[in-house]
């Protein structure tokens, strides 16, 4: 177990040193480069992608991603970082951001249960987030995102294959309660009313209080900020483990509040 834990960070280590010297390269040729260059740029990389995975957004076959899975993940990698320069954070994307936001911070509050039963002396809530795509309607365009080029459908698409498919990680909140039966979200995912974490992404986003969820898709992820802005198919996902402890004349092994 050791062995495989050390050989999988070996892995992610190699990965990481080609997506630097990827981005480095990528920082070369477009530094200062106009829009329309960078928009070939990303023209130039789903190219790349198309001719690995085809060109049907509905038709990717799940061998062909398995098999160049590593590539397509620097493919993919390389685009985001190029959109990310080019996001023009329109008064259109600034309000979509706005929509998208909110409807994040209120799907990660919804991992946290605040249930309480007079069953439970103790209860811990294990919650997953993720986009799930599901066919075009998964994906929600909006005006002006054509000005970048991007064959949003079949990206997104393939982002979210190679994240099921290689089991890559999606948001994950973990919460229970301490004694005195106050939750608590220990990964601080729900932190957004007062910490915008906007510094994240690209643009500025003023008066928009990034949640960490959002951030997390913008920057663990692999979506560019316009993928976020268009998903639309979301997952919500929560266990919950009751635990109870009573003694031989009390159903209650500790006193209740």
């Amino acid at each position: 177990m050791n062995y495989q834990i050390s050989f999988n960070m070996f892995k992610d280590s190699i990965y990481r040193k080609k997506e630097l010297e990827n981005f480095r390269k990528l920082d070369e040729e477009f530094n200062g480069a106009s829009f329309e260059k960078m928009k070939g740029g990303v023209l130039g990389i789903e190219k790349q992608i198309q001719s690995i995975v085809g060109n049907a957004p509905d038709g990717i076959d799940h061998d062909t991603v398995y098999r160049n899975m590593e590539e397509l993940k620097l493919l993919l990698s390389q685009r985001r970082r190029l959109l990310n320069f080019m996001f023009k954070e329109t008064s259109i994307e600034i309000e979509r951001m706005r929509v998208v936001n909110s409807r994040l911070f209120e799907l990660t509050k919804r991992l946290v249960s605040q249930q309480r039963d007079d069953f439970d002396d103790d209860y811990e809530v294990e919650g997953t987030l993720r986009f799930s795509y599901n066919g075009e309607e998964s994906i929600l365009s909006y005006e002006g995102d054509d000005a970048y080029g991007s064959n949003y459908q079949m990206m997104i698409h393939l982002n979210d294959l190679i994240r099921f498919l290689g089991n890559e990680p999606y948001l994950e909140l973990d919460c229970r309660y301490n004694d005195s039966r106050e939750t608590i979200l220990e990964s601080g995912n729900c932190d957004c009313d007062d910490l915008s974490w906007a510094h994240e992404t690209s643009g500025v986003f003023e008066g928009i209080y990034i949640c960490h969820t959002t951030a997390c898709f913008c920057r663990d992820f692999g979506y560019p900020i316009q993928d976020v802005l268009q998903l639309n198919d979301f997952w919500n996902e929560v266990h919950v483990w009751y635990q109870q402890f009573a003694t031989q004349d009390s159903n209650y092994r500790y006193p209740r509040d």
